[in-house]
């Protein structure tokens, strides 16, 4: 990859500017196994897709950023959450970064048991530049997330963190 360097620093190339929404900046970028550029600006991750554009993944929909050279794993927020996984043939500081990132929006991270005995791990994020928090709860293996009175379990249990923390 040629790269210019003025003051130090590498110089973008026009198609990976040419990637990032207006007003966000390039933090450290990579290309994936088919030389296609993966990138973290300020907000968001953008990650080739199979039909040859870029998604574009805010942080705080990111459940897990994880990196086992030379594999990305970005698993989304929710329930059956999408799964990206990306092969890096030129890493660079992506992974460390994407990694700050995500945890960078994380305003409270806690495990509740529920009356059944199983428990949820609550989370509570806050997107780049913004105030408000979006609450997320993942329920254990074996539990369902449809039942009424598990649902109410967690809201009672974001209720009580709400209030204990001030969040």
């Amino acid at each position: 990859m040629a790269e210019h360097r003025r003051f130090g620093r590498a110089r973008l190339p026009a198609e990976v500017r040419a990637l990032v929404d207006e007003g966000e900046r390039v933090l450290a970028w990579g290309r994936d196994a088919q030389g296609e550029p993966v990138l973290a600006t300020l907000q968001a991750v953008y990650v080739p897709t199979r039909s040859g554009d870029h998604a574009r993944i805010p942080y705080e929909r990111i459940e897990l950023a994880g990196w086992e050279d030379p594999v990305l794993d970005i698993l989304l927020i929710g329930r059956g959450g999408r799964r990206y996984l990306v092969r890096l043939d030129e890493p660079g500081e992506l992974p460390p970064m994407i990694r700050e990132r995500v945890t960078s929006t994380i305003a409270l991270a806690e495990r509740v048991t529920l009356a059944d005995g199983g428990g949820a791990r609550i989370t509570a994020r806050r997107a780049p530049g913004k105030d408000d928090l979006a609450w997320t709860v993942r329920f254990d293996d074996g539990i369902d997330p449809t039942d009424p009175a598990v649902r109410a379990q967690a809201d009672a249990a974001i209720a009580a963190l709400r209030s204990s923390t001030g969040l």
